[in-house]
This record gives structure tokens, sequence and C-alpha cells, in this order.
């Protein structure tokens, strides 16, 4: 693989093991929604930053659903530009470690796309000619159900198009690819992020 010096270092691809779950009403969790929300709490504190001002319920109880929401500190505010967000579950504890954990997966997603130094704005063909790993122009097609333009077509098409590249992991090789972080910001925003209390699916 030819590398540019001005590329910075790939970095190491995510690696994850077993996450064996122990709260299991109604949901797979490592832990409760309490010790979730204690751990946070925690965090927040030791790291000393303005994110969680206050969680409220907000739902009627018409419908017998708990619905809260997390209200954002100054800090997260100026990152994610929202008050709050909501969460739901069947328990009002499920509902708020919902409602803190979307703050949480939001705060740092925003964070993530606000610093350049985790990007690599590029087009297609140059990254291409550095010989650099990139995710197959099938999958980009496939997350607009796109079954009619083909790959090559694609390439030609954005082959000049400055795009901003981030690392990922491939988690089936256990290995690193650049993926167009601006196509997928542009067709999901932040759907997708995830936040836990385990790098594991929890």
């Amino acid at each position: 693989m030819r590398q540019t010096a001005s590329r910075p270092p790939v970095p190491a691809p995510i690696t994850y093991g077993d996450c064996l779950k122990s709260y299991t009403y109604d949901q797979d969790k490592v832990c409760t929604p309490g010790e979730t929300i204690t751990k946070l709490k925690q965090r927040l504190a030791e790291v000393k930053l303005d994110i969680l001002n206050d969680v409220r319920r907000v739902d009627s109880g018409r419908l017998d659903i708990p619905v809260y929401f997390s209200v954002c500190g100054r800090e997260a505010f100026e990152v994610i530009r929202n008050k709050k967000q909501l969460g739901k579950g069947c328990t009002p504890a499920q509902s708020q470690a919902s409602a803190c954990m979307e703050l949480i997966e939001r705060f740092s997603f925003f964070s993530f796309r606000q610093n350049p130094a985790n990007f690599i704005r590029a087009t297609h063909a140059e990254l291409k000619a550095e010989g650099l790993p990139l995710l197959p122009l099938s999958v980009l097609l496939q997350s607009v159900h796109d079954e009619t333009t083909s790959a090559e077509t694609w390439e030609q098409l954005i082959a000049e198009i400055p795009i901003r590249w981030a690392w990922a992991t491939n988690l089936n090789q256990g290995e690193m690819v650049l993926v167009p972080f601006s196509w997928f910001y542009a067709i999901n925003e932040f759907n997708g992020p995830s936040a836990g209390t385990t790098p594991e699916p929890n």
C-alpha cells in the first residue's frame, strides 16, 4: 500500500470480545438501567464536562409508556445545537437511561464530526491512486437502494468530488477501511451512532 507522507497513520482496528448480558427485562443489557445512569454520572463528574443538565419525564401516562428527555448542559448544547434528547422504554429507569445515552451518542458523534483531524479530505480517485483501502462503491449504491447504476459508472461520477473520509473497522475482516463520511452523513445524518457501557453492543 502506497501512502503519502501527509496522511496521518492508519489507526488500529476496533477489537471486541464476548459481552454476556445480565439484565434481560424486555432488553438484553450488560447492566441495569440504573447502573448505566450511575456510571454515566460518575464518568461525567470525572471528565468535568457540562453535558447532562437534567432528566425529566414528559409523558402523561395515558399510553403507559414512560418517556423522558435529557436536558443538554452548556457544553453539549454548544456541540449538538439541540436542547434535549428523547428516550423511551418499558420502565421509567429504561426510559431515563435511553434519554441519557441518546444525548451521549449525539454529543460524541458531533464532537467527532467537528474535529478535522478525524478526516481525510480527498477525492475517490486520489485515494485509489494512493492504494488506500476504500469502502467498495457497491456499498454506497446499496445504501440508497440503487440497483441500476453500476459501480463503474458511479466511480466516474464521483471521481473528482472532494469527500471527507474517515477510518472505520470492517468487523467481518478485522481490517481498517476508509468510509466516505460525507456520503453517509448526507443520507443518514446522526442515525446509527451507539453508546453503551461496553465497546460491544449492549
